[in-house]
């Protein structure tokens, strides 16, 4: 019996290969997105704390330069903020994308996948005809020797 041999195979292994590069390409753009979460995250609790440190300070009485100094830092955060929330927006969109590539391998292997289904199962429908037609031969030519040699002995 022939093996099946699907003649796209290097094909299929390619969109394999991509399917799997872009799932790690989704990986780490996911990675780099949480990375980025955690900054803001950072971020905003150093603004709030440093507000709040402020504030204290305010009611127990600070001198004007280390007022202005916290005051800078805080603004600087807020920057820093703005930034980071510009930077999260732009690795969103970079975890969008990498979904929607890893969606088109993903289908496209399974486009492939599926064509090597087709013609395997069309390969073993044929091998069993074949293989049914190669017992009918047999079974009939049985058959003929068997009736020849029983008239034979009677005739």
């Amino acid at each position: 019996m022939t093996q099946f041999n699907f003649r796209f195979q290097k094909i299929l292994d390619l969109k394999e290969n991509e399917k799997d590069f872009a799932q790690i390409q989704m990986g780490d753009a996911i990675k780099k997105q949480e990375v980025g979460h955690r900054k803001n995250v950072e971020i905003y609790h150093k603004i709030n704390d440093l507000e709040r440190v402020k504030k204290e300070k305010q009611q127990n009485g600070i001198n004007i330069s280390e007022l202005r100094m916290l005051e800078n830092y805080i603004h600087q955060l807020q920057e820093q903020s703005v930034f980071s929330n510009r930077e999260l927006v732009h690795l969103q969109t970079n975890v969008s994308k990498t979904q929607n590539h890893l969606q088109l391998k993903a289908q496209e292997e399974k486009t492939w996948g599926n064509l090597k289904q087709q013609e395997l199962t069309l390969f073993e429908e044929q091998s069993k005809v074949a293989e049914q037609n190669f017992f009918d031969e047999l079974a009939s030519t049985r058959f003929y020797r068997t009736s020849k040699a029983s008239s034979a002995e009677r005739g």
